[in-house]
């Protein structure tokens, strides 16, 4: 049943495909498919990426899945000094934040079985590590096939995954034949991936890579100090809302202008977290009569509002930030990182949809670092009482801190386990 269930799903692959590049040629994002026929060459081809045979595959999804390895692939690198690192991602934004960290980059192969066959016989590699939410069963499949042994690092589950996956039981059973451990970001991703077919006993918690990331280094720090200079907010509150969705921003710029009847000066700053949907973001502040600059414009005099169209700023906004909030909470989206604000000390509000991040959201909102607000009444209150209670904001913030402390060490509990199991030359 297993096989019959592969072989579906490889002849409902293209269909897939195409309906999802119709969908992005009728969406805001369009501008995504400027590299289309770059992208084609790749997800068609199964040329290897220069590492030779024996090299270690590290597969990512996006920017945020490959940023979550700025410490774990040097620290791969060093303890398997004799191997290459072989890196793909599944986006051409996330291919070209990974050349950041390896040379050796290009986009996985289209996830058919003849094209991902064909690309692991000529990669060789001596292990493949998926991160976080990457499973693709033909990736998995041929893998097993050719008996390199699959590590999944960062791992998370959501409830319907989890469900999809024990309903198609015979499929995930062979596609997870091959994977020798699961390293999970929290329990309960732990207990989901415990519960499905061919994983008994694989499974091990050890946390998220991205708790890890404080105290590296921030891009764009003197370039963000520079612009909020220019626009006059040196002494001004800001709150900024990183990674926000469609639904969320309405939500954020009400609860902002709210929020400015007890603090007249508090600035806004929004990343959304597709910048090629920035157009939508500005027509709310315009329906809202918000005087606003845009990152790629420059500076305008008497801006109460920053939109960021340009992306790797969003630390470097954190960082310049009274109050952060976390987007992908107020919609269907589950969160994204919490703790990013926490690297900077920063109190962090986010809404009620954190299943992603659901260990950082307790945790913070245990810690009090973190607070919850659903709708913009709510956020404004919240903000308005950080800001009028100075011990209130700097203790909120050290408890953010506190609460991301706790949760460090995800990459050196990873490297060990892989270090016991991936021979090194």
């Amino acid at each position: 049943m297993g096989y019959l269930l592969l072989t579906v799903y490889n002849l409902l692959t293209p269909v897939i495909a195409l309906g999802y590049l119709v969908f992005f040629v009728f969406s805001p994002r369009r501008r995504l498919l400027k590299n289309f026929f770059s992208e084609l060459g790749e997800r068609f081809s199964a040329s290897a990426s220069g590492t030779g045979s024996g090299a270690i595959w590290v597969h990512a999804a996006s920017v945020g899945e490959v940023k979550a390895l700025v410490r774990f692939i040097p620290a791969l690198r060093s303890s398997f000094p004799g191997r290459g690192i072989m890196m793909t991602t599944s986006s051409w934004t996330g291919r070209a934040e990974a050349l950041k960290l390896s040379p050796a980059v290009r986009l996985a192969p289209l996830d058919l079985y003849p094209l991902t066959r064909a690309f692991i016989k000529k990669a060789a590699p001596c292990a493949l590590i998926l991160i976080e939410t990457e499973i693709w069963p033909n990736m998995l499949f041929c893998a097993a096939r050719e008996g390199v042994p699959v590590f999944m690092i960062n791992a998370r589950l959501s409830k319907k995954t989890l469900a999809l996956y024990r309903i198609l039981g015979p499929l995930t059973r062979l596609i997870f034949s091959g994977v020798r451990r699961v390293l999970a970001q929290s329990p309960w991703d732990t207990e989901r991936f415990s519960r499905l077919p061919g994983l008994e006993g694989k499974v091990i918690e050890t946390g998220n890579l991205k708790h890890d990331l404080m105290g590296t280094s921030v891009s764009g720090i003197a370039e963000v100090s520079a612009f909020i200079k220019a626009l006059g907010w040196e002494d001004s509150p800001v709150i900024t809302a990183g990674s926000t969705h469609p639904e969320e921003e309405p939500v954020i710029i009400n609860a902002w202008l709210e929020a400015k009847k007890n603090a007249p000066d508090l600035k806004l700053v929004i990343v959304p977290r597709h910048t090629e949907r920035s157009v939508e973001t500005e027509t709310i502040l315009r329906s809202r009569s918000a005087p606003f600059a845009r990152w790629l414009a420059g500076p305008v005099a008497g801006a109460q509002c920053l939109l960021v169209d340009h992306m790797g700023l969003l630390q470097a906004f954190y960082a310049h930030s009274t109050v952060c909030f976390v987007g992908g909470t107020l919609d269907s989206t589950g969160g994204h990182n919490l703790l990013e604000p926490a690297l900077f000390s920063k109190p962090v509000i986010f809404g009620p949809n954190y299943r992603n991040a659901r260990q950082a959201g307790e945790l913070l909102l245990k810690e009090k670092g973190g607070f919850l607000a659903e709708t913009a009444p709510e956020m404004a209150a919240k903000l308005s009482s950080l800001l009028s209670n100075r011990s209130y904001l700097a203790a909120s913030g050290e408890n953010a801190a506190k609460a991301l402390r706790s949760l460090k060490g995800a990459t050196e509990k990873s490297i060990v386990i892989l270090k016991s199991a991936i021979p090194a030359l």
